[in-house]
């Protein structure tokens, strides 16, 4: 981790101090404890089933977005009549460890998508206290969020 800081001071005005801190993703051995994201997706006739694992942020968001398009790429083929032939797409996030803003934003992006493109997107939110973020946005409120079959 790195702190800058910045003191400027207005003619006649106060000193402002500017802390920055970047945090760096630390390394398998580093910390053995920190799961490695990854993306497993299985698809069932016209079904994509997305599945992270891991901390979903800035550093990983892409990662899950080139699966989704790719899912969602395929199942739209796979149904060319999109929701009428079944086109569905489920992200199921119960294996993340920490979802962050850009997460969130990605989470906003897909419900846009699916009813732009046709398909039915499903999520299924993480456990506690994962879900906080997604609870305090509201977004549990808005976006399709269902709960699991063996929950």
């Amino acid at each position: 981790m790195s702190v800058r800081s910045h003191r400027s001071a207005v003619s006649g005005g106060p000193a402002h101090l500017t802390v920055v801190v970047e945090a760096s993703r630390p390394s398998a051995a580093e910390r053995p404890d920190l799961e490695p994201f990854a993306v497993e997706v299985q698809r069932r006739n016209h079904v994509a089933i997305v599945q992270p694992r891991g901390e979903l942020d800035l550093a990983t968001v892409d990662t899950l977005r080139n699966a989704l398009d790719a899912a969602i790429a395929e199942t739209l083929s796979a149904a060319p009549g999109g929701i009428e032939q079944g086109a569905r797409l489920v992200l199921d996030l119960r294996g993340l460890s920490f979802i962050g803003s850009t997460g969130l934003r990605l989470l906003m992006a897909l419900d846009q998508r699916a009813q732009r493109d046709g398909f039915q997107l499903t999520l299924l939110a993480p456990a506690a206290p994962i879900d906080k973020a997604i609870r305090l946005c509201g977004l549990d409120q808005i976006l399709p969020f269902a709960a699991p079959a063996n929950a």
